[in-house]
């Protein structure tokens, strides 16, 4: 194991100068400060994470709550962009469990135990009393895809999001479009405002029905949603899914029952997933911006991790990009 010492000798400085060095804490020029780091560097020397803890107070180590299975390959993306961009901050992620005993479900005393820096909640029960007091602690955290006033949150921009894709359908002739929701929640909300609202501008009347209340990720749901679409009084032309998870798999089951996309009904999916553009037809959707939404979000906490003082909690939106499959005829 290389030591402090070894670096200072080899160096020629003392191993105080070394230690102030390699935390960013040196009154020496920054050539030589430069050289210490990359002579440690090829020394093979890694720092103490347990002495580091002790001097700084901090972990280095950002919890994440997810609390659906990490089946969803959006979530998974993101979980993905969030540990490349928190380690290149010198953050490490550890996901946040259920917790046991008096601790079960009890969030903020489990980020506490473990000693946490802080936490990016990325899918939990928004309304849920333990994900609110987490949330709004002291402990410093980011939400994704919800707004707690005073907390920073990072999301897609989930109005306008929509507002572009029924742009998009009515472009292509579509003057009967309906909307699969998910889950009640803050994305559904704004997805929703967007709709009525783009559908107004456009002069494009929302029949009784073609609101439907549904579930993100779930294709059998969606499956007979649209079909009860298709057998109402007035028929919709195209329609917009909660998620491309859902679209893709019901557009799977309309196959099986003789219906063709697009040539009997038009389907839009959401959020960007790969494996719907290697299909055919390739799916229209909205491709949710999961690396500038990690690095909003890893920005923000860091900040708030090292800069107590002076951080101001924000509300970020981000936005993503349409991307034109063969599902709309």
């Amino acid at each position: 194991m290389v030591r402090l010492k070894d670096i200072a000798e080899t160096c020629g400085v003392s191993v105080a100068t070394v230690s102030r060095a390699l935390n960013g804490v040196t009154n020496e020029n920054k050539e030589r400060a430069a050289f210490i780091c990359k002579t440690a560097k090829e020394m093979g020397y890694y720092p103490n994470a347990a002495a580091r803890t002790l001097k700084t107070s901090r972990s280095n180590n950002i919890g994440i709550l997810y609390e659906d299975r990490m089946n969803h390959e959006y979530f998974s993306s993101l979980l993905d962009d969030l540990r490349s961009c928190a380690d290149a901050k010198g953050y490490d992620l550890t996901l946040i469990g259920q917790g046991r005993g008096e601790e079960a479900g009890n969030y903020y005393e489990h980020v506490r135990r473990r000693n946490l820096d802080g936490v990016v909640v990325i899918q939990a029960d928004f309304d849920s009393a333990n994900v609110i007091r987490l949330a709004t602690s002291a402990i410093p955290a980011v939400i994704i895809d919800h707004i707690y006033e005073g907390c920073d949150c990072v999301a897609s921009d989930n109005k306008a999001s929509i507002e572009q894709l029924v742009r998009y359908a009515s472009n292509k002739g579509h003057r009967k479009i309906a909307l699969i929701q998910g889950e009640t929640g803050a994305v559904s909300r704004e997805r929703l405002s967007g709709f009525y609202k783009i559908c107004a501008e456009l002069g494009l009347r929302v029949e009784e029905g073609f609101v439907r209340n549904g579930h993100f990720h779930d294709p059998e749901s969606c499956y007979k949603t649209i079909l009860d679409l298709m057998n109402g009084a007035e028929k919709p032309t195209c329609i917009l899914c909660p998620d491309d998870y859902s679209c893709f798999g019901a557009m799977w089951l309309l196959r099986q029952a003789g219906i063709q996309v697009p040539g009997d009904i038009s389907l839009i999916g959401f959020d960007g997933i790969r494996i719907t553009q290697m299909v055919s037809p390739r799916l229209t959707t909205y491709r949710q911006n999961t690396r500038s939404i990690s690095e909003e979000a890893i920005q923000l906490l860091t900040e708030a991790i090292e800069e107590p003082d002076t951080h101001i909690p924000r509300q970020i939106t981000v936005q993503g990009q349409l991307v034109e499959g063969e599902t709309v005829g």
